[in-house]
């Protein structure tokens, strides 16, 4: 697997996801919270709902991002 993916212990959480699956990314994490809150688990719910709210901050960030001009 690519380091991209992965990362490394290092990277900050959050930024191995690559911008085309960001959208996947949001979907897969409100899954997982509602998993966690049924299994009566919200720490992990709460982590799994602060992370999809990363990803989509950083979605709307770029999005709005001009790019190159």
């Amino acid at each position: 697997m690519s380091t991209k993916l992965n990362g490394n212990r290092y990277s900050p959480e959050g930024s191995r996801v690559p911008t085309d699956l960001i959208p996947a990314a949001i979907r897969y994490e409100a899954a997982r919270a509602v998993i966690f809150e049924r299994q009566a688990n919200f720490v992990r719910a709460n982590q799994c709902l602060a992370l999809k709210r990363y990803y989509e901050h950083r979605a709307m960030e770029e999005c709005l991002d001009p790019g190159p001009t």
